[in-house]
C-alpha cells in the first residue's frame, strides 16, 4: 500500500461511534477538534513481565492483555436529540433516541457492560495514498464530561478490551 507523503491533520479525520445490532446504529461525532489520542499501542498490546535474578533480567514473558485508552472531545451543541441521537445519547443510552435501544457490541454471555466500537478514518487517498488510514476499537467502554465554555465541550474517555481476536484492527 502507497503511503501519502503529506501528514495526517484533523481536517482529514472522522469519528464514528456504532453499536451491534442487525444493521448498527451510527454516529458520525460532528463539532470535534481533531484530538484524538489513543495510548497502550505496542507489539501484541500485551504487559511484559520481566524476570531477574540478583539484579539481572533474565527472561521476559507476556503475561496479559492490556486495554487500549482513548480520548477526544467534541463540541456541545445539545444534550439529547431524538432523533438522530447525540454524543451524550449514545454513551449513556438515553431517552427516546435510536440509542436508547442499542446493543453492546460484547456479547451477553460475557457479560452486560454497555460497549461501542469506535472507528477513525483519515483520508489519505486525496494525497496520494492508495487506501483512507483507520483504527477501528471494537469493545470500548466509553465515559463523558461536559464542561460549559466557549465552546462548551465534551471530553470522551475510551477504554477498549480484548474479548476476541479482532478488537482492534488496522488499515
Amino acid at each position: 500500500m502507497a503511503l501519502a507523503t503529506n501528514p495526517i491533520i484533523p481536517i482529514d479525520g472522522a469519528i464514528v461511534l456504532s453499536d451491534n445490532t442487525g444493521t448498527p446504529i451510527t454516529l458520525t461525532i460532528n463539532y470535534e477538534d481533531g484530538d484524538l489520542q489513543v495510548s497502550g499501542l505496542e507489539q501484541a498490546y500485551m504487559e511484559v513481565q520481566v524476570f531477574e535474578a540478583r539484579g539481572v533480567p533474565y527472561a521476559a514473558r507476556n503475561i496479559r492483555y492490556k486495554p487500549i485508552e482513548f480520548s477526544f472531545t467534541a463540541h456541545l451543541v445539545g444534550t439529547v436529540d431524538a432523533s438522530d441521537g447525540s454524543v451524550l445519547a449514545a454513551l449513556l443510552k438515553l431517552g427516546t433516541t435510536p440509542w436508547a435501544s442499542a446493543t453492546s457490541m460484547l456479547a451477553t454471555a460475557k457479560g452486560d457492560a454497555y460497549m461501542l466500537k469506535v472507528a477513525w478514518t483519515a483520508e489519505r487517498t486525496n494525497f496520494g495514498g492508495s487506501a483512507d488510514s483507520s483504527l477501528t476499537l471494537k469493545y470500548c467502554r466509553l465515559s463523558v464530561d461536559l464542561a460549559e465554555g466557549v465552546p462548551g465541550k465534551l471530553s470522551v474517555k475510551g477504554t477498549c478490551y480484548r474479548f476476541a481476536s479482532d478488537w482492534i484492527a488496522w488499515t
